[in-house]
């Protein structure tokens, strides 16, 4: 899911994945890629208390 934070400049895209992963990717211009700056795992609720669970929504 592509987003824009009100009032900035800067494109962002979020990808989730199946091996339990989500990422939060900067577009940079200069480059014309995706870089990445922020990656964080996920699972199923009960594994762990900072776990956000099996459904997930942006």
């Amino acid at each position: 899911m592509a987003f824009r934070l009100t009032g900035g400049t800067k494109d962002y895209i979020v990808v989730g994945s199946d091996s339990g992963r989500i990422v939060i990717l900067e577009y940079q211009p200069s480059k014309n890629m995706f870089e990445k700056i922020h990656q964080e795992t996920f699972g199923k609720s009960g594994c762990r208390r900072i776990v956000p669970g099996q459904f997930l929504a942006v």
